[in-house]
């Protein structure tokens, strides 16, 4: 803290003070010699009484000292600052301002989006500023450093900003604001952060950019003010499409596709809207929703069930009906392709070993339904008779339990994967590990089979995901840790010494639970082994009885799904993105494009890019606007093909869940920050930073107190007895006399 006087001149009147003392000495009254009879008993009373008053007399003194100091102490108008040096608004300022511009607050106040209303009250902000200020303008969205302006060019850079569907945290804007602040020469310096306060706009776990040189600057006695703005209201009404997903997002040719949208309500009451399904630009179907309060509804659609192969379809969800404060969370895009089933071989000795791979592939077959994949099941035996030529027209081929395999099946395999086909081995009870130790398979397979491990107990579990950004695993890992951790596995294979591939999975104590092996060419071929088997059994006591893998959770079906369209190179094929994240997609493995072309949402903007290396799949950095995406890749020969993907805005940001004042002070430091709300808030805060603790009033108030103890003991101190002066009784001198 600091203390400063706005009047310090008047500050000498505390001098004052001493009158009471020179008054007091100088206006001593004269004694009075008084003649009677009974002196000895006023001597007496008189020595018992003097110590008393010379008590009352000083305590009468100091307090009127005291008031006529704090009197002129007050008209000297003190104030304690607890951010910057005593100024007012014509010192010139280094001037931070630190825009939120998230999808978030395009929510709509009385007519203005929030962003609107920080805009507002940064102008007022820039208005009170001197023309010799510096002004640095920022958002979460643009990186840039930012400059400093005068005020008249901030005005006409805060109207600039506007809403950006990809954001970085805001922790990361406070760092470039702080830098710039702190570099600036102007006496005065303060950074306000205009926000929703939304916390996906922050990362409340890391401290904001830039704290040192706040830090720094406080320390030199150069203080940096931060004030943390909130705009809108806390409490916010709104309907959102939280989630639209397909079953696949490459449709079966011949069958429909099941879209799922959920559908949420914030605030506390019901409400209701109309969903409305587009494809391809034209309108299917409509759904009237009632939604709950502060509670979600799942709608679901249904695409005509023959549409055009080999072509990007694009699909969109609307909600309309009443007026809806944010905008871009009422629609929800898609993207998906249409291709022939994928045909799939299943190989295994015992139909319980497949069955499950089956029920997760085609879960309800029935007449004319593939589920996107065309299954077909043999026996090892029949291997090499059915498949003398080649199994290059499988997508892939699971080896599920299989006893073993002759030289010439394990050829057939190797061949097959080296043409750039995927395999899939689930060992079990049944397998040799001399078959599949043998030279064939040890070209293919990513370890070899040493002795089957059975933990104690319970058994062990799967441990946590080992490659994160794994096509297999990357879009759900968190999910996939909880469901690994409460899946049983009695039994499983440990490998010789060090896998041939890299682990995707392990077990809990570490032992690789899958293992991945590829093979560069004209594609990549893969093989995954499982050292447990893809199968279980209803009784524990069975000797094939390993794991619960496919008996817990949805893990097992969605990783079955994603294998093979990985293996066929379309598992990527992730057609439908959140805001931010980087597009990845595969053009396919024919002859490489010789040019890229990439058309935004709005059918106009173009940007070129350089095609990538053959197998490689293309990548667009965290693209910015919302809705369909068209690429175009061009061959040789002017040949084109078209693929396209959907960009959604994160649904994060339609929860506006809010930073708490712990959340601020990890961010800041607990004195770090000052929050302001309303205007008036605002104006408070400002005055704080800028002139500090007025005292004047507390000052008046122990005036006013110091008044009344004074008159209290003048009062008590010199009130004649109730009784009137005291007198002699008659009898006295006649005793003094005696």
């Amino acid at each position: 803290m600091e203390f400063s006087l706005m009047h310090a001149g008047l500050a000498a009147g505390a001098a004052l003070a001493a009158l009471p003392v020179i008054l007091h000495l100088f206006m001593r009254p004269t004694p009075k010699h008084v003649v009677f009879p009974a002196l000895r008993l006023i001597r007496e009373r008189q020595k018992r009484s003097k110590k008393k008053m010379k008590i009352k007399n000083w305590l009468l003194l100091a307090a009127r000292m005291l008031l006529l100091a704090l009197m002129a102490l007050a008209l000297a108008r003190p104030r304690l600052h607890s951010e910057t040096p005593l100024g007012d608004d014509s010192v010139p300022t280094a001037l931070g301002l630190v825009f939120d511009t998230s999808l978030s607050m395009g929510y709509k106040q009385n007519d203005k989006t929030l962003l609107d209303l920080a805009k507002e009250r940064a102008r007022e902000i820039v208005a009170r500023l001197p023309d010799t200020s510096l002004v640095f303008v920022a958002d979460s969205a643009d990186p840039g450093i930012p400059v400093g302006l005068s005020p008249s060019a901030a005005r006409q850079k805060i109207d600039d900003r506007t809403i950006r569907p990809v954001n970085r945290p805001l922790n990361m804007a406070m760092g470039q604001v702080y830098s710039a602040v702190a570099d600036c020469d102007r006496p005065r310096r303060e950074v306000y952060v205009l926000s929703d306060l939304t916390k996906n706009a922050w990362n409340v776990s890391q401290p904001a950019e830039g704290r040192e040189k706040v830090e720094k600057a406080a320390a030199s006695g150069s203080k940096i003010a931060t004030v943390v703005l909130r705009v809108g209201t806390e409490e916010r009404e709104n309907v959102s499409i939280d989630e639209a997903a397909l079953t696949s997002e490459a449709a079966p040719q011949g069958e429909p596709v099941e879209i799922r949208a959920l559908i949420r309500s914030h605030g506390a009451k019901p409400a209701q809207r109309l969903a409305e399904f587009y494809l391809d630009g034209v309108k299917k179907d409509q759904k009237s929703v009632e939604i709950p309060p502060n509670g979600q509804t799942e709608v679901r659609f249904l695409t005509p069930p023959r549409l055009k192969e080999g072509e990007a379809h694009r699909g969109e969800i609307r909600l309309t009906g009443a007026p809806d404060p944010m905008a871009f969370d009422d629609a929800r895009f898609l993207t998906f392709e249409t291709r022939p089933p994928l045909k799939v071989l299943l190989i295994s000795d015992l139909n319980d070993d497949a069955v499950y791979v089956a029920s997760a592939l085609n879960p309800e077959p029935t007449p004319g339904a593939t589920g996107g994949f065309q299954l077909e099941t043999i026996r090892p035996t029949d291997l090499a008779a059915r498949f003398r030529d080649s199994l290059k027209t499988y997508a892939a081929v699971f080896l599920l339990n299989v006893q073993k395999l002759d030289d010439s099946g394990w050829g057939l395999l190797n061949a097959y994967v080296h043409e750039g086909g995927g395999l899939v081995v689930g060992a079990g009870d049944r397998c040799q590990p001399a078959n599949y130790n043998g030279p064939i398979p040890s070209q293919i397979l990513p370890g070899q089979l040493a002795d089957p491990a059975s933990p104690p107990g319970e058994g062990i579990t799967f441990g946590k995901v080992a490659d994160a950004t794994h096509p297999l695993f990357g879009r759900y890992t968190n999910e996939f840790d909880a469901q690994f951790a409460a899946m049983p596995v009695y039994h499983y294979w440990k490998l010789q010494g060090q896998p041939a591939g890299r682990v995707l999975l392990p077990f809990a104590d570490g032992a690789p639970a899958l293992v991945e092996r590829t093979f560069k060419g004209a594609r990549t071929g893969r093989v995954l082994l499982w050292t447990t088997p893809l199968a279980r059994r209803a009784q524990r006591s069975d000797r094939s009885a390993w794991n619960e893998f496919p008996n817990v959770g949805w893990v097992f079906p969605w990783v079955m799904n994603q294998t093979i369209p990985y293996f066929a190179g379309s598992t990527g094929d992730q057609l439908i993105f959140d805001a931010g994240e980087d597009v990845l997609l595969n053009l396919g493995s024919d002859a490489p494009p010789q040019d890229v072309l990439v058309t935004g949402p709005d059918g106009k903007s173009t940007e070129r890019l350089t095609p990538p290396p053959i197998g490689e799949p293309l990548k667009i950095v965290a693209p910015q606007f919302l809705g369909q995406w068209t690429v175009t890749a061009v061959g040789p020969g002017e040949k084109r093909r078209t693929i396209g993907f959907s960009l959604n805005p994160p649904a994060t940001e339609s929860q506006f869940a809010a930073m708490e004042n712990a959340d601020l002070d990890a961010v800041f430091g607990k004195d770090g920050y000052a929050l302001a709300g309303d205007d008036k808030s605002l104006k408070k805060v400002t005055e704080l930073i800028r002139v500090g603790h007025e005292i004047f009033p507390w000052l008046m108030f122990l005036i006013l107190i110091l008044v009344t103890v004074e008159n209290y003991l003048a009062n008590t101190f010199y009130k004649e007895p109730a009784g009137g002066p005291t007198t002699v009784p008659p009898s006295a001198p006649a005793q003094a006399a005696a």
